[in-house]
This record gives C-alpha cells, structure tokens and sequence, in this order.
C-alpha cells in the first residue's frame, strides 16, 4: 500500500515540529517537520510529547481540510445537499454516482492516506508517553487526547471503507507495513476501546489549566454517542447499541458543561466572532490567520469572482448547497437558512465580455442568482452558499480565512439522544428533540407524536442542522434514505436545467454502500482485499 506506506515512514521517523511550539494557544496546530530522527531517541521529554500530540491533532485536522477540502465536498455532492459549480475533477458526475465503484475519487480516496498518517502519529505519542518523565495527571491527558485522535480517525475509516488495517503501534523503519485487514466488528471494537480508555483519562471541559479547545470527556462521549448510533442503525437498530448511544449522549447533556446558542448562527464565525468553541461547541477544528492555519473551506467552497473585502477573501466556485434544501428550509420558516449566503458583491453578467461589479441576491423561486452570477468554468452557479466555512473578520489581503470548524456540537448529542431514546421507547427523547426545533424557530412536536413521527423529524433536523458538517452522508445511509433524495435531486436538477447536471443519478447506493480502497494503496500491500463492487438498488 503505497500511499500508506510512504506516509507513516515519514511522519514516523520525523521530527514534528520546531522547538519551542506555544501550545497554550489554539491555533499552534501546524509543524515544520525538517529531517528524520527515530521516535525511540527524539520523545524524551514532556514538551516533546506534547509536539508530537500536536502533529497528530495537525493530522486529524487534514482528515477534513487536506487536498483543499474536496473529500468534504465529494461526499456533501452525493447527497442531495449539494450541488456542483465547478468542472474540476467532473464533479457533476460525482453528483451523479457516476463513480460508485471507482478506487480513485479524488479527495475520498485521500482520506485512507490523510488517516493513517494521524494514526501512526498517535501511535507515537502512545508507544513514547510512558517513559518520559513528567505527571500522571500530564499522561493521562496526553494518553487521552492521543486515543480519542486514533479511535475517531478509525470510525472516519470504518464507515467509508468498512474493516480496515487497525496498527496500534508507531512505525520505527520499513518493515512490517503489510497488515491485513480486520473485520468491522473487530474495527468497531478498536474504536470503541480507545475511546472508552480516552473517557478515563480526559477532564470534564473547562478544567483548571485545560485549554478548551482540546478534545475532553465530553467530545469522547459525544464521539461514543455517534459511534453507538451508527452501529445500531447499521444492525437493525440493535438495543444493546441504542442503549449505549443514549447513555453515552446523556452523559454529555448531564454534564451541564454545553448548552444551545440562543441562534442557530451564533455558531458560526461569519456571524459572530466569539462563536469559536462557544457552549455549543463539543469539539471542532481550530484554524487562524497563519501561514499553515487557515481554513481552506472558506476559498473552495466559495463564490470565485466576488469583491474581496466583502467576503473576507479570494474564493473559488467549487461546489454550493443545494438550492432544492434551501427553498425547503425557507418554505418551513427555518431558520437555519439564514446560513446560507444569498447576497454578494462581485461580478455578474451573462459572460466576460459583459461583466459589472454590483450586488447579487438569490431568487428562492427560480433558483437563479439575479443578476447573473457569474463564474469563470464552463458551470452556471445555481447553489447557494454556506456561511459555516465563511470568514469576513480577518484581514482580506492576509488571504487567510480562519472560521473554525465545528466536529461535534451539542445540537447533534440532543439529536443522538433522542433518536435512540425514541427508538428505545416511543415518544423518549421529544424534549430534546423540540429544543432543537425551537431554536430553529419551529413549533415544538406535540406529546403523542408518534415514534415514526418523531424518527422522521429527527432525520430532517439532521438535514437541515448539519448542512456542510460533513454528517448528512453518513446519516442518510445509514438510515438507508440517500438513495432516494440523490435520485430526486438528479431527477429534478436534469428537468430543470439546474447547473450541470445534464442526466439523472446512474447508481442508487445501498445502505451497505462502502468505498472501493484506494488502488495505489491496494497494489502496495499483497495482506489488503479490496471491497466488492457496490450493487445499485
């Protein structure tokens, strides 16, 4: 496995970063590694722990911004959540499943590699924490971070790709880089283990001389919360995994260390520059306006030729959020939508020769930006915008963008809570789920909402909550629904000229729909088996 194996070498044996990193700050997330020194003679001293515990959380970081963030979009496009403004990479035909069983789409394929570099580096900090001589309290809390960073980085795998490679020791050389697969239950149990170890060593958040941005007991539990869920659901809503969704979720709630925004957009940097780690957030990524620390989000996902100063910085028109999900966010009176950029300053006109500088507003009705917005690819921007990845506070010439990016946020351990509690027992969970809806500003489910009632409002709060998060994936299949939304939206979009997806979906993905392992890595490691080719429903 080529890719695999070239990347854990090297992070291995490299030095992580410069001497002297400040990690009482949340942006000094990046390394410089420079040569080659065996971890066995390099890690013998706290604050080099600790350096190396900062790489892993550098790497964990890439599983959703490396290769210019186009895993996120790859799999945002599959859902009816997304819609392609760009021709790079035939990303209409990715709308389209035109890959299902491809071993080389782009920016998922990326992830295999992206993950077992943050593996191995955790392996570090593991395999190294024990000899050095500091605290117990100091190892437990690296012992903590570093699992937590392994086992979630393995649930990343675990649901694209099924049972995968599960090396719980660092890499010091070239050999022994040919490790089989293990099974899904065998992968479900590595996580599960890490992250039940991480509970026992982490602080509740907030904890004297704990910097809030690091993981803590109540990412674990949230992480434990999910993970429990998603085994469930992919079990025929097996009891034993419900209840432990639920329990672990109501540790969280229990806890009273988060609680919602008053606004859905109070979340989000573009709307307020305290929304960086608030009391909704659980965990999320940190960025900041460094080199190696912006968030490059904001200028992939972005409208390409708007007025710099009014966006915050330059942008490339690479894909949108669906204007089929806006209209109904908009039609329900939710307020979600209000995180959707509907208004610019830039460029329009029907092509180059008739461009003018004025402001643009999206026709809810027609899907249409109006005037013409206009983009420099063969696409016609259609989509609507997501002001989650936006950052329009920083200095716009600096060209570093640094909304933070929210992993876990306490809407989504009500909504975890309550999907297992009322599939547990009818009705269980209403109040956690109608604090949700309220915040939204939507009528609270009555009692006596129905427990099937209440499982589909549950699913399109997700839908609406999560757009961009990179959640909705993994959500609509595992409640087996993605087919059905992708299909309509290809349906609809072909009938109506919307953007450029020209014909109808070509692959209806099943529940137990997994990516094909990258073939550059299949090839490089005789132990691998590739996954069977998906069956289109």
């Amino acid at each position: 496995m080529k890719a695999f194996k070239l990347n854990i070498v090297a992070v291995a044996m490299a030095t992580l970063a410069t001497a002297g990193v400040s990690l009482t700050s949340c942006s000094d997330l990046d390394e410089s590694p420079y040569t080659f020194i065996d971890p066995n003679s390099y890690y013998k001293t706290e604050a080099e722990v600790q350096t190396a515990l900062t790489a892993t959380y550098n790497r964990f970081r890439r599983l959703y911004s490396g290769n210019n963030a186009l895993y996120l979009a790859q799999i945002e496009m599959l859902t009816e959540q997304g819609w392609p403004t760009y021709n790079k990479d035939n990303m209409h035909e990715l709308s389209q499943w035109s890959y299902a069983n491809s071993a080389s789409v782009g920016g998922v394929m990326k992830i295999w590699g992206y993950a077992y570099e943050c593996i191995n580096r955790a392996n570090v900090v593991l395999g190294r924490v024990d000899g050095v001589n500091m605290s117990d309290e100091a190892k437990k809390r690296i012992k903590g971070q570093a699992l937590f960073l392994r086992g979630y980085t393995y649930f990343h795998l675990l649901r694209l790709y099924g049972g995968v490679p599960l090396p719980t020791t660092y890499t010091n050389g070239i050999e022994g880089l040919e490790i089989p697969r293990a099974s899904v239950d065998e992968t479900y149990q590595r996580i599960i283990d890490d992250l039940v170890e991480a509970e026992g060593y982490l602080p509740e958040r907030g904890a004297d001389g704990y910097e809030v941005w690091r993981v803590s007991k109540g990412a674990v539990d949230a992480a434990l919360g999910e993970v429990y869920l998603y085994r469930a659901s992919m079990n025929d809503n097996n009891a034993e995994y419900l209840k432990k969704a639920r329990d672990y979720s109501k540790k969280v709630i229990d806890s009273h260390k988060y609680d919602l925004m008053p606004e859905f957009t109070d979340n989000f940097y573009w709307f307020n520059l305290n929304a960086k780690n608030c009391k909704e957030s659980v965990f999320e990524l940190q960025y900041s306006d460094q080199a190696g620390q912006s968030n490059p989000m904001h200028i992939r996902f972005g409208l390409g030729r708007t007025n710099n100063a009014y966006m915050g910085c330059y942008q490339y028109a690479r894909f949108g959020v669906s204007g089929y999900l806006y209209e109904e966010m908009v039609n329900n009176g939710d307020k979600r939508a209000n995180a959707c950029l509907t208004y610019f300053e830039g460029l329009c006109g029907d092509d180059a020769s008739a461009l003018t500088s004025q402001p643009c507003h999206y026709n809810v009705a027609t899907h249409s930006w109006e005037p013409k917005a206009w983009n420099d690819r063969p696409a016609e921007m259609r989509a609507v915008f997501n002001c989650k990845y936006f950052d329009q506070h920083t200095d716009y010439s600096l060209m570093m963008p640094n909304a933070n990016f929210p992993i876990f946020r306490y809407s989504e351990v009500l909504l975890n809570y309550a999907e297992a509690a009322n599939l547990l027992s009818a009705g269980s969970g209403l109040s956690e789920l109608n604090k949700v809806r309220t915040r939204a500003g939507l009528a609270a489910l009555p009692a006596g909402t129905s427990q099937s009632e209440i499982d589909e409002d549950i699913f399109n709060q997700r839908r609406y909550e999560f757009v961009g998060e990179g959640k909705i994936f993994y959500d609509e299949l595992r409640k087996d629904k993605l087919a059905d939304l992708a299909t309509e939206k290809c349906k609809r979009a072909s009938a109506e000229g919307i953007t450029y997806i020209t014909s109808e979906i070509v692959f209806k993905p099943k529940k137990t729909y997994l990516f094909k392992i990258p073939q550059s890595d299949l090839d490089s490691n005789s132990m691998l088996e590739q996954n069977p080719d998906n069956v289109s429903k």
